[in-house]
């Protein structure tokens, strides 16, 4: 194994566990990120850590300032809208795509739904309760998207499934227990061929989880 590649699976590593940390708000929003200490946090080089904050840059989960360092990404009402803008544009595209398909098997999305009616719902609880919480309902969108069998439309929302994550888990223990509902609504349109109506349904799940977030800012 080269030096490069050594250095890139250590990177690897290192950026997963930085992304947890800045997505379940260990590390705040705006905070600067330095170097020594988070390399001997976890017990690495400074040169695969630098790659891990280029990894995480990316996905926008970090911002390198020339001259004075790199900081988490700030959350934002508008960085809010604009990203569950794209999700709702990606969401509904997958479902066109899907109804173009003929494919009526969405056992696996139905069985998300079962798993969401038998979750209970956490409030007022610890991050890894609500992180387990956001888990089940993610898959769900995330077998939505991947189920359309478009790898540039799994591409782009994976590229926005970071950020997501930052404001979901951030404001979960508002969302209300119609959320389960919802996503039971869409499937249901969807095994019925009602595929227009499933869209619907799914643009209106998103832009009410939207609104609820931004209200609880």
């Amino acid at each position: 194994m080269t030096v490069l590649m050594k250095i890139l699976g250590v990177a690897d590593s290192t950026a997963c566990f930085l992304r947890h940390e800045i997505i379940t708000g260990k590390i705040p929003p705006g905070s600067k990120l330095n170097e020594v200490e988070l390399a001997n946090r976890y017990g690495v080089s400074r040169p695969p850590l630098r790659e891990a904050f280029r990894k995480l840059e990316y996905e926008k989960l970090v911002n390198n300032i020339p001259r004075r360092g790199t900081f988490v990404t700030e959350l934002s009402f508008d960085d809010c809208r604009e990203v569950y803008f794209t999700r709702r544009t990606l969401e509904c595209a997958a479902v066109d795509l899907l109804a173009k398909s003929g494919n009526r098997d969405f056992t696996k999305l139905s069985e998300s739904v079962e798993n969401l009616e038998h979750f209970a719902m956490p409030r007022n609880s610890d991050t890894t309760d609500l992180a387990d919480y956001y888990g089940e309902i993610a898959g769900f969108h995330w077998d939505l998207v991947k189920d359309a069998g478009n790898r540039w439309l799994t591409h782009c929302y994976q590229s926005i499934a970071s950020t997501l994550s930052r404001y979901q888990l951030i404001y979960l223990s508002i969302l209300s227990k119609r959320s389960i509902e919802d996503h039971k609504i869409v499937v249901e349109c969807m095994q019925e061929g009602r595929f227009e109506e499933a869209k619907k349904q799914l643009a209106e799940h998103i832009s009410r989880v939207l609104n609820e977030m931004l209200d609880n800012i």
